[in-house]
């Protein structure tokens, strides 16, 4: 993965996008027009920005970084006008981008062109953020349904578990083992090792 010259920060405001010079608080370059509630976090992946500007059926872009100044023509790869998340960040994973909508429609597009490869409605309501590992994409919803879909150009689902408890943080992996945060729980979900056992049995 290829980096900017200098780190960026970048800022999803209402206003426009945002990209900062993190060491002293310079405003690089900007781009995009006002939205309202803009709530999601860009992803980055080879000197690429990926992200939706927040609100209903949002529309979700493409930048280059490395831009100076107002950079809406010059730096924009791509813009889809709508289909992205109010709420959910974007997922890249393995050259597609997977965004999961307010109306629970899980929609999967060409990080390289924006366009649409499929779009599958799960039903329920999706505040998390989608996570991707080991060739899977995992989301999980507000009523504490956890839905496992096959990254791919083709939908496919794999699974579907109800933990039976509201579920709006987004999943994190690690070491073969996925971690879910409820209201009230905190829930390893994965293979038992040794210490884990150990632990357990105290």
């Amino acid at each position: 993965m290829s980096r900017p010259a200098s780190d960026e920060l970048i800022v999803n405001s209402s206003e426009r996008i945002d990209a900062y010079n993190p060491v002293n608080g310079e405003l690089l370059w900007y781009a995009g027009s006002p939205r309202q509630s803009p709530i999601p976090s860009p992803v980055f992946h080879d000197s690429v920005i990926y992200m939706s500007r927040g609100y209903r059926n949002s529309d979700f872009l493409a930048i280059r970084t490395g831009g100076r100044g107002e950079v809406t023509a010059s730096h924009t790869l791509w813009r889809s006008p709508t289909g992205a998340s109010y709420v959910p960040s974007i997922l890249y994973y393995e050259g597609l981008l997977y965004m999961t909508s307010d109306a629970g429609i899980l929609t999967c597009a060409d990080a390289g062109t924006g366009e649409q490869v499929w779009r599958q409605r799960l039903r329920g309501v999706f505040f998390a953020s989608p996570a991707g590992a080991d060739g899977k994409i995992y989301l999980v919803s507000e009523t504490g349904e956890t839905i496992v879909v096959r990254a791919g150009r083709e939908p496919h689902i794999l699974a579907r578990n109800n933990l039976g408890e509201r579920l709006i943080a987004s999943p994190a992996i690690s070491g073969g083992h996925i971690f879910l945060r409820s209201d009230e729980n905190l829930f390893c979900i994965g293979k038992s090792t040794d210490r884990a056992r150990q632990t357990r049995d105290r």
